[in-house]
């Protein structure tokens, strides 16, 4: 065929003349249409027809005449996020990347691919590889810096290289403000977050800016995530703030200003390097007092982020200035829907069921060694996962190729994403014991999990994200649940399946609700006038 003819499709698709595109093809004959052009343009009618396993039958078939036709791969790739079939296409384009490893596109795809399939440290491998070329954006270095956190394998040295060289390129860009004495009001609370909405930070903060807001003070929340706040949740949490201002649009610069203008005393970073953080702009400083808390388990270490809000449990030895400690715990709730919780499922099933529904991105390789030998060791188990994604036969076929091929797949149990708050806690009900994941705990998990009677065995680790199971648990009076080694984990798993243990379980299940009443898991009057008590000590800081 000659340029005109691929010239004319091209100009076709660019119309969206999709079926005239399939009669030139047509007309075509069968030497011709052997052509992974032709594959390609046949796979993105296909998509856009909703046609998935058709359109990805003629990506594959590009594939097979040409290995390095891109198009293809990367048509495959973003087809991969709706049907989670990640394996094949990661192995695809890790072979691409083989024989051009100068394509930091490709580079670019396999990191953001690897984070979403759960493949840590392949995740890492492709962020540290982009980081080294220097050509990154600001996003890539921040995911690169919190996916560190999730692994095992990197040292505190190298966790705080990544954050000075990000601190070094914010530098860049700073802009200064006059923060002249007694000008910003003292009763004014800042919350910058790309999560003021259904998503954890936004469970555990809307009852907090209540009770902050009975205390006189002004909260006003600075939203980053592009949204149009129908949902009913949402639209609660954004009621909450004295002042809600929709931020999403404007530049990092544009936006200091605006907080500046505002005359906010107390500015509240919700994101560490998570998704959509905005740390440029308290590089720049827009209000006297900074500080950084519940979004982010780790140090930021960014000068102008006067401190972290921690408490002793998390952190325990430290002599950083930046670190301040809540006297009980660092987070908090108020109680949760008033849902009954049920008796022991053990005592009608026959079979104990652990559980953890911690985003699998968590469940790492140590984690897996774990479960498999408390799994191998008490046979009439099963293994209850479920995260916020889609539990189809592709993904449910990721999870189990994670473990031991000799545990039977049918033990490893994955529930659907559920939406509906009551309808997910109730799920909580079929679960006999809790599993926590290491080295990064969960927290909105063991906070639910514990609510609806279900203890939870965890891993005291060294670092913050290792240790919030610890603080959880020792804040609820659950003392017994943590292990201090991985070998200690194993043994009280296998505690609470044997008669004394099953027995103890059921004791815990009819009052562990009563008892996180009372505690300062759910004592949000008393968090409150803590982190007021924090705050305000620093109000004269510059």
């Amino acid at each position: 065929m000659d340029k005109s003819f691929y010239k004319k499709i091209e100009d076709l698709f660019k119309n969206k003349q999709f079926e005239n595109i399939k009669f030139e093809i047509n007309s075509l004959d069968d030497h011709e249409k052997n052509d992974p052009f032709i594959y390609n343009i046949l796979g993105i009618i296909e998509a856009n027809n909703k046609n998935l396993i058709k359109a990805k039958n003629f990506f594959y078939s590009a594939l097979k005449l040409d290995n390095n036709y891109l198009h293809s791969l990367i048509n495959l790739a973003n087809l991969s996020y709706l049907d989670k079939d990640f394996q094949k296409i990661i192995n695809l384009l890790k072979e691409y990347y083989s024989r051009n490893s100068y394509d930091m596109k490709v580079n670019l795809i396999l990191a953001d691919m690897c984070y979403s399939a759960g493949f840590l440290e392949d995740s890492i491998y492709f962020h540290k590889k982009l980081v080294e070329t220097g050509n990154f954006e600001n996003k890539d270095l921040a995911a690169l810096i919190s996916l560190l956190n999730y692994s095992s394998k990197y040292s505190e040295s190298e966790y705080q290289k990544y954050c000075k060289l990000y601190d070094e390129i914010l530098t860049k860009n700073k802009t200064s403000y006059n923060l002249i004495d007694n000008e910003h009001d003292n009763s004014k609370i800042g919350f910058l977050s790309y999560d003021l909405r259904d998503h954890p930070v936004g469970y555990f903060l809307k009852d907090l800016i209540k009770k902050i807001g009975e205390k006189n003070f002004k909260t006003i929340g600075f939203n980053l995530y592009r949204t149009n706040y129908n949902s009913q949740s949402t639209f609660k949490i954004k009621s909450l703030f004295s002042e809600f201002h929709d931020v999403s649009n404007l530049s990092d610069k544009d936006l200091s200003d605006f907080i500046y203008s505002k005359k906010v005393h107390y500015l509240i970073d919700l994101a560490g390097y998570t998704t959509g953080n905005r740390l440029q702009v308290f590089k720049n400083k827009p209000a006297p007092v900074q500080f950084s808390w519940l979004g982010y388990c780790n140090e930021v270490h960014i000068k102008e982020i006067d401190f972290m809000l921690v408490d002793k449990n998390v952190i325990e030895k430290n002599n950083n200035s930046k670190v301040v400690k809540m006297p009980k715990i660092w987070n908090c709730l108020s109680a949760l829907e008033n849902l009954e919780t049920n008796s022991l499922p053990f005592v009608k099933n026959k079979f104990f069921n652990f559980g953890c529904f911690n985003n699998f991105l968590k469940i790492s390789d140590e984690t897996i060694e774990v479960w498999e030998e408390i799994l191998t060791k008490f046979t009439n188990s099963n293994l209850i996962l479920k995260n916020s994604l889609k539990a189809d036969k592709n993904f449910k076929n990721y999870i189990f190729n994670k473990f031991n091929k000799k545990i039977d797949e049918n033990r490893i149990i994955i529930l659907d994403y559920e939406s509906d708050k009551k309808n997910h806690l109730e799920q909580y009900h079929r679960i006999d014991l809790g599993l926590d994941t290491f080295p990064y705990n969960g927290v909105t998990t063991t906070f639910e999990s514990l609510w609806m009677g279900v203890p939870v065995i965890t891993l005291e680790g060294q670092r913050f994200v290792s240790r919030c199971g610890y603080s959880i648990s020792k804040n609820a009076g659950l003392k017994d649940l943590i292990a201090k080694t991985k070998e200690e984990y194993v043994s009280k798993a296998l505690y609470f399946c044997s008669d004394k243990g099953v027995e103890k379980l059921i004791n815990m299940r009819k009052n562990l609700r009563s008892k996180l009443i009372k505690s300062p898991l759910f004592d949000m009057d008393s968090f409150c006038d803590s982190f007021l008590d924090k705050l305000t000590k620093h109000k004269k800081k510059k």
